[in-house]
Protein backbone atom coordinates (compact mmCIF):
# COMPACT_ATOMS: atom_id res chain seq x y z
CA UNK A 1 0.00 0.00 0.00
CA UNK A 2 0.98 3.63 -0.14
CA UNK A 3 0.23 6.80 1.67
CA UNK A 4 -2.66 7.74 3.99
CA UNK A 5 -4.40 10.30 1.33
CA UNK A 6 -5.71 12.25 4.52
CA UNK A 7 -2.44 12.72 5.99
CA UNK A 8 -0.78 15.54 6.28
CA UNK A 9 2.40 13.57 5.72
CA UNK A 10 1.57 12.51 2.71
CA UNK A 11 3.68 11.84 -0.79
CA UNK A 12 3.73 15.38 -1.09
CA UNK A 13 3.64 17.33 2.53
CA UNK A 14 7.63 16.83 3.17
CA UNK A 15 7.26 19.88 5.20
CA UNK A 16 5.44 18.72 7.68
CA UNK A 17 7.68 15.25 8.40
CA UNK A 18 8.72 12.89 5.57
CA UNK A 19 5.40 10.59 4.56
CA UNK A 20 5.38 7.25 5.97
CA UNK A 21 4.74 4.25 4.13
CA UNK A 22 1.76 2.43 5.15
CA UNK A 23 3.82 -1.02 5.33
CA UNK A 24 6.31 0.57 7.48
CA UNK A 25 3.14 1.04 10.38
CA UNK A 26 4.00 -1.77 13.01
CA UNK A 27 0.95 0.08 14.94
CA UNK A 28 -1.90 2.11 14.98
CA UNK A 29 -4.68 3.15 16.86
CA UNK A 30 -7.40 6.36 16.23
CA UNK A 31 -7.85 8.69 19.64
CA UNK A 32 -10.13 11.27 19.49
CA UNK A 33 -9.28 14.57 21.68
CA UNK A 34 -11.15 17.70 22.81
CA UNK A 35 -9.87 20.99 23.13
CA UNK A 36 -11.51 23.69 24.95
CA UNK A 37 -10.10 26.49 23.84
CA UNK A 38 -10.75 28.70 27.17
CA UNK A 39 -8.26 26.57 28.90
CA UNK A 40 -5.09 28.80 29.85
CA UNK A 41 -2.55 27.08 27.41
CA UNK A 42 -5.16 27.22 24.50
CA UNK A 43 -5.62 30.86 24.23
CA UNK A 44 -3.21 31.43 21.53
CA UNK A 45 -5.30 29.45 19.81
CA UNK A 46 -8.32 31.48 20.37
CA UNK A 47 -7.31 35.13 20.29
CA UNK A 48 -9.65 37.98 20.07
CA UNK A 49 -10.97 38.26 16.27
CA UNK A 50 -8.49 35.70 15.34
CA UNK A 51 -9.87 32.62 17.11
CA UNK A 52 -9.09 29.43 15.32
CA UNK A 53 -12.67 29.54 14.85
CA UNK A 54 -13.38 32.89 13.61
CA UNK A 55 -10.31 31.71 10.58
CA UNK A 56 -11.69 28.57 9.76
CA UNK A 57 -15.31 30.08 9.35
CA UNK A 58 -14.29 32.60 7.34
CA UNK A 59 -12.42 30.35 4.81
CA UNK A 60 -15.47 27.88 4.74
CA UNK A 61 -17.76 31.62 3.93
CA UNK A 62 -14.86 32.57 1.13
CA UNK A 63 -14.81 29.30 -0.66
CA UNK A 64 -11.23 28.17 0.85
CA UNK A 65 -11.94 25.98 2.85
CA UNK A 66 -14.30 22.53 2.18
CA UNK A 67 -16.60 21.89 5.59
CA UNK A 68 -18.09 17.96 5.71
CA UNK A 69 -20.75 16.33 7.79
CA UNK A 70 -19.66 14.64 10.89
CA UNK A 71 -19.82 11.36 10.83
CA UNK A 72 -19.52 9.16 13.88
CA UNK A 73 -19.35 5.77 11.75
CA UNK A 74 -16.05 4.02 13.23
CA UNK A 75 -15.35 2.60 9.52
CA UNK A 76 -15.61 6.03 7.62
CA UNK A 77 -12.00 8.60 7.76
CA UNK A 78 -14.81 11.30 8.81
CA UNK A 79 -14.36 13.60 5.89
CA UNK A 80 -15.96 11.67 2.60
CA UNK A 81 -19.40 13.74 2.77
CA UNK A 82 -19.04 17.45 1.84
CA UNK A 83 -21.20 20.16 3.22
CA UNK A 84 -22.50 22.95 0.81
CA UNK A 85 -22.09 26.42 2.31
CA UNK A 86 -26.00 26.83 2.65
CA UNK A 87 -25.89 23.72 4.77
CA UNK A 88 -23.02 25.16 6.48
CA UNK A 89 -24.65 28.30 7.34
CA UNK A 90 -28.05 26.94 8.48
CA UNK A 91 -26.09 24.93 11.29
CA UNK A 92 -24.25 27.73 12.45
CA UNK A 93 -27.20 29.81 13.29
CA UNK A 94 -30.28 29.68 15.23
CA UNK A 95 -33.68 30.88 16.29
CA UNK A 96 -33.68 33.64 18.65
CA UNK A 97 -36.72 34.06 20.89
CA UNK A 98 -36.06 37.31 22.30
CA UNK A 99 -34.85 39.01 19.13
CA UNK A 100 -37.60 36.66 16.73
CA UNK A 101 -35.29 35.88 14.22
CA UNK A 102 -32.29 33.87 12.78
CA UNK A 103 -28.94 35.21 14.10
CA UNK A 104 -25.06 33.12 13.75
CA UNK A 105 -23.30 32.16 16.06
CA UNK A 106 -20.57 33.98 17.51
CA UNK A 107 -16.91 32.42 16.81
CA UNK A 108 -15.97 33.65 20.10
CA UNK A 109 -18.83 31.01 21.43
CA UNK A 110 -17.68 28.14 19.85
CA UNK A 111 -14.70 27.16 21.99
CA UNK A 112 -14.54 23.49 21.60
CA UNK A 113 -12.64 21.36 18.93
CA UNK A 114 -12.59 17.47 18.62
CA UNK A 115 -9.42 16.43 16.98
CA UNK A 116 -8.93 12.45 15.63
CA UNK A 117 -5.64 11.32 14.99
CA UNK A 118 -3.46 8.37 14.77
CA UNK A 119 -0.97 7.17 16.82
CA UNK A 120 1.41 5.39 14.34
CA UNK A 121 4.86 3.63 15.21
CA UNK A 122 7.09 3.79 12.27
CA UNK A 123 9.10 0.68 11.95
CA UNK A 124 11.69 2.11 9.65
CA UNK A 125 12.06 5.59 11.97
CA UNK A 126 11.90 3.24 15.16
CA UNK A 127 9.69 6.23 16.59
CA UNK A 128 5.68 7.05 17.28
CA UNK A 129 3.97 9.82 15.25
CA UNK A 130 1.16 11.47 15.90
CA UNK A 131 -0.51 12.30 12.55
CA UNK A 132 -3.90 14.33 12.89
CA UNK A 133 -6.46 13.35 10.56
CA UNK A 134 -9.56 15.83 11.40
CA UNK A 135 -10.75 18.83 13.52
CA UNK A 136 -14.31 19.46 14.39
CA UNK A 137 -16.10 22.65 15.42
CA UNK A 138 -18.05 21.97 18.24
CA UNK A 139 -21.27 24.02 19.17
CA UNK A 140 -21.51 24.12 23.09
CA UNK A 141 -24.42 22.79 24.63
CA UNK A 142 -26.78 26.30 25.67
CA UNK A 143 -25.34 28.25 22.94
CA UNK A 144 -28.27 27.66 20.75
CA UNK A 145 -30.33 26.91 23.66
CA UNK A 146 -29.50 23.01 23.05
CA UNK A 147 -28.96 21.59 26.27
CA UNK A 148 -26.56 19.10 24.22
CA UNK A 149 -23.31 19.75 22.62
CA UNK A 150 -23.53 19.29 18.48
CA UNK A 151 -20.91 19.36 15.83
CA UNK A 152 -20.85 22.24 13.08
CA UNK A 153 -18.97 20.51 10.70
CA UNK A 154 -15.48 18.66 10.11
CA UNK A 155 -12.41 19.27 8.17
CA UNK A 156 -9.34 17.09 6.61
CA UNK A 157 -6.19 18.62 8.71
CA UNK A 158 -4.12 18.46 5.58
CA UNK A 159 -6.72 21.21 4.04
CA UNK A 160 -6.16 23.37 7.17
CA UNK A 161 -2.70 23.02 7.61
CA UNK A 162 -2.10 24.14 4.17
CA UNK A 163 -4.49 27.27 4.15
CA UNK A 164 -3.26 28.32 7.80
CA UNK A 165 0.48 28.40 6.84
CA UNK A 166 -0.56 30.03 3.34
CA UNK A 167 -2.59 32.18 5.27
CA UNK A 168 -0.20 33.79 7.48
CA UNK A 169 2.65 33.62 5.09
CA UNK A 170 0.66 35.86 2.98
CA UNK A 171 -0.37 38.10 5.95
CA UNK A 172 3.82 38.79 6.60
CA UNK A 173 4.50 40.28 2.98
CA UNK A 174 4.54 43.74 2.89
CA UNK A 175 2.54 46.25 1.03
CA UNK A 176 1.62 49.69 1.00
CA UNK A 177 0.18 51.61 4.18
CA UNK A 178 -3.25 50.95 3.74
CA UNK A 179 -3.14 47.47 3.51
CA UNK A 180 -0.91 47.17 6.73
CA UNK A 181 1.35 43.99 4.87
CA UNK A 182 3.81 42.40 7.10
CA UNK A 183 2.33 44.34 10.25
CA UNK A 184 1.36 43.16 13.71
CA UNK A 185 -2.24 44.21 12.31
CA UNK A 186 -2.10 42.33 8.99
CA UNK A 187 -1.26 38.67 10.53
CA UNK A 188 -3.94 36.23 10.20
CA UNK A 189 -3.85 32.74 11.19
CA UNK A 190 -1.24 32.99 13.57
CA UNK A 191 -0.83 31.86 17.28
CA UNK A 192 -0.69 34.39 19.97
CA UNK A 193 2.58 34.59 21.42
CA UNK A 194 2.08 35.83 24.85
CA UNK A 195 5.87 36.27 25.48
CA UNK A 196 6.84 38.37 22.30
CA UNK A 197 3.88 39.92 20.60
CA UNK A 198 5.76 40.75 18.05
CA UNK A 199 6.32 37.32 17.24
CA UNK A 200 3.21 35.36 16.21
CA UNK A 201 4.07 31.58 15.03
CA UNK A 202 1.41 30.15 12.35
CA UNK A 203 -1.57 28.22 13.18
CA UNK A 204 0.10 25.07 11.32
CA UNK A 205 3.02 25.06 13.19
CA UNK A 206 1.75 25.12 16.73
CA UNK A 207 -0.48 21.84 15.95
CA UNK A 208 2.98 20.60 14.52
CA UNK A 209 4.63 21.52 17.91
CA UNK A 210 1.47 20.17 19.53
CA UNK A 211 1.07 23.71 21.68
CA UNK A 212 -2.33 22.83 22.53
CA UNK A 213 -3.97 21.25 25.60
CA UNK A 214 -6.48 18.38 25.21
CA UNK A 215 -8.50 15.87 26.97
CA UNK A 216 -8.54 12.08 25.16
CA UNK A 217 -12.38 11.35 24.89
CA UNK A 218 -12.15 8.38 22.85
CA UNK A 219 -9.78 5.32 21.60
CA UNK A 220 -10.20 2.87 19.30
CA UNK A 221 -12.26 0.30 20.77
CA UNK A 222 -14.63 -3.15 19.69
CA UNK A 223 -17.80 -1.05 20.82
CA UNK A 224 -16.84 1.84 19.64
CA UNK A 225 -17.52 3.65 22.54
CA UNK A 226 -16.19 6.91 24.28
CA UNK A 227 -14.65 7.69 27.73
CA UNK A 228 -18.31 9.52 28.84
CA UNK A 229 -19.96 6.24 27.65
CA UNK A 230 -18.25 3.63 29.17
CA UNK A 231 -18.32 5.66 32.39
CA UNK A 232 -21.97 5.93 32.33
CA UNK A 233 -22.44 2.33 31.68
CA UNK A 234 -20.70 1.87 34.65
CA UNK A 235 -22.55 4.00 36.59
CA UNK A 236 -25.40 2.87 35.34
CA UNK A 237 -26.61 6.44 34.03
CA UNK A 238 -26.62 8.15 37.63
CA UNK A 239 -25.04 11.51 37.70
CA UNK A 240 -22.49 12.58 40.73
CA UNK A 241 -19.03 13.99 41.12
CA UNK A 242 -17.51 10.68 41.27
CA UNK A 243 -18.42 10.28 37.67
CA UNK A 244 -17.17 13.56 36.48
CA UNK A 245 -13.97 12.38 38.48
CA UNK A 246 -13.73 8.75 37.01
CA UNK A 247 -14.19 10.49 33.14
CA UNK A 248 -10.97 12.67 34.00
CA UNK A 249 -9.16 9.79 35.51
CA UNK A 250 -9.48 7.43 32.61
CA UNK A 251 -8.45 10.51 30.24
CA UNK A 252 -5.13 10.67 32.24
CA UNK A 253 -4.36 7.23 32.19
CA UNK A 254 -5.25 6.46 28.60
CA UNK A 255 -2.18 9.48 27.62
CA UNK A 256 -0.03 7.65 30.22
CA UNK A 257 -0.58 4.51 28.79
CA UNK A 258 0.25 5.38 25.37
CA UNK A 259 3.86 6.94 26.33
CA UNK A 260 4.41 3.86 28.27
CA UNK A 261 3.79 2.07 25.03
CA UNK A 262 6.12 3.65 23.57
CA UNK A 263 8.51 3.32 26.13
CA UNK A 264 8.02 -0.08 26.23
CA UNK A 265 8.74 -0.57 22.52
CA UNK A 266 12.12 1.03 22.70
CA UNK A 267 13.22 -0.99 25.87
CA UNK A 268 12.54 -4.23 23.65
Amino acid sequence: MGYNPNSVRGEQRVVYGQPIYEDDIMYRTTVWRKINLQEKQNLPFFAMNNEITRVIIDAVQAGELKPYFYSIDPRSDGVSQEMDLEKFNDKFSYYNEDIGENVAVRPRDLFMLEMKEDLLFDRRRSRMYWDIQTVTIIIPAGVTGQPFETQLASFKFKDLYAFFDKKYKESLVKGDDKAKGGTIEAVRAFWYNPQNPKRHMSLADAFELRLFSSRISKVSNPRDQSIVEIVNEEYAGSQNVDQALKVLYMSQKIEYDLMEYEHNLWEF
